[in-house]
């Protein structure tokens, strides 16, 4: 199909794109030619090893990844949170303490607003981490450890759109997430206790009381509570998952299959 800009006609055709996610394809192929699994397994170890907060900060699409990681980890129970590069300097670099470590993802690593926070952060005693495409940029130099995510170019035409690089620090960051969680042992019980909005967090969290629908004590014949609403007899009470429950307790949990296999 083909539309009219002001520019002049355009059209998207499926060879286009084929040739598109195949250069992608082979952008992300080079990238795990080149990386150096011995950084990103120092990177996963001082994570899991962090007794504080673990930050994560970076500024433009780079941050966009940083905080999409950070919620990654907190869902495996890592305790780890974003930290806004201006606004950390207006105040919240307050929250950190020497037990932290600090994140810091840069494509060029040479984001100003970035280098700023080294020396404040630093100063209050928190480990510094760099993660760039760029091993002679600044970042590389002022942080206490970095990681370098090799990049041959971006898929963008003129090589400038960080569309390439925010993939691989996508995979960089997620990946190495499920490593952490791996080191710290995390089980099945554990992450579905941190989603109590799934089907198998509310199985373990809630009671019955807590999933019976229209109860109401002293309704009926005496005593039980046999009210109908929905089709569902809440006299009895329901389980999360629709079978019936007369217990009144918190289930607790028991062994649990690991999240993955050691």
């Amino acid at each position: 199909a083909r539309v009219m800009s002001a520019a002049g006609p355009r059209s998207a055709c499926a060879a286009d794109l084929a040739r598109l996610f195949e250069l992608q394809r082979l952008y992300l192929e080079q990238f795990f030619q080149d990386v150096e699994y011995g950084s990103l397994r120092n990177f996963c170890q001082e994570v899991a090893d962090c007794d504080g907060t673990v930050y994560f900060s970076g500024v433009g699409k780079s941050g966009f990844i940083a905080q999409k990681v950070s919620v990654t980890l907190v869902s495996g129970g890592v305790k780890s949170a974003w930290l806004d590069p201006s606004d950390a300097l207006r105040g919240d670099i307050g929250v950190v303490h020497a037990d932290d470590l600090l994140v810091l993802f840069s494509k060029s690593g040479s984001s100003e607003e970035l280098l700023r926070l080294v020396p404040y952060a630093r100063a209050k005693g928190a480990r510094i981490m760099g993660v760039s495409s760029n091993k002679q940029g600044a970042l590389a130099k002022v942080a206490d450890t970095h990681v370098l995510l090799p990049l041959e170019r971006e898929l963008c035409p003129f090589d400038l759109a960080p569309v390439t690089s925010t993939a691989i620090q996508m995979i960089f960051g997620d990946t190495c997430a499920v490593a952490v969680m791996r080191a710290r042992n995390l089980t099945r019980a554990q992450f579905s206790v941190n989603h109590p909005a799934g089907r198998e967090g509310k199985r373990l969290l809630l009671g019955v009381r807590d999933v019976m629908i229209g109860h109401h004590a002293g309704d009926g014949d005496g005593g039980g509570a046999r009210h109908t609403e929905g089709g569902v007899r809440t006299g009895e009470g329901v389980n999360a998952d629709g079978r019936k429950n007369t217990k009144r307790t918190v289930p607790t949990c028991g062994p649990h299959e690991k999240l993955v296999d050691e």
